[in-house]
């Protein structure tokens, strides 16, 4: 269960295709426009790293997660696609020419195709799973 404090939920475009890293890790990066961006006619877009632990043999919790496993080890989910993130930010440190370096990365628990105004809904097998939709509290 994700901790409401530490919860994310973007709908974003995928700008590079996934990297498989031993076939247990999926990496890739998303563009996400910020709101109200479109008012002032600049584009203000931005970039967000993406991890997404593939699952193994009968780890599969639910549909949505072998669903979303296979597409995007058959390369079906690939750069321009749509989709929904729930998940968890991590801050990963490390030190670089004797400089200190951090960037904040987005630890997906559940990804779905996002549906947009120009297309049919997503279906239920594509959709995020209810119990990954927690409340988030008002205060924290």
């Amino acid at each position: 269960m994700l901790d409401p404090r530490n919860l994310v939920n973007l709908t974003a475009g995928i700008v590079a295709d996934p990297e498989i890293i031993k076939d247990k890790i999926a990496k890739f990066r998303v563009a996400i426009d910020y709101a109200g961006s479109e008012k002032d006619g600049d584009s203000n877009v931005g970039y967000f790293d993406i991890t997404y632990f593939l699952k193994s043999g009968n780890d599969f919790t639910n549909k949505n997660t072998s669903f979303i496993h296979t597409q995007i080890t058959d390369g079906k989910m690939k750069k321009g696609s749509q989709i929904s993130i729930i998940g968890r930010m991590v801050q990963e440190r490390w030190k670089q020419d004797d400089v200190n370096r951090s960037k904040v990365v987005v630890i997906a628990e559940h990804i779905g195709y996002a549906s947009n105004s120009n297309s049919k809904p997503a279906d239920a097998s594509t959709s995020v799973p209810k119990q990954a939709n927690a409340s988030v509290p008002d205060e924290f």
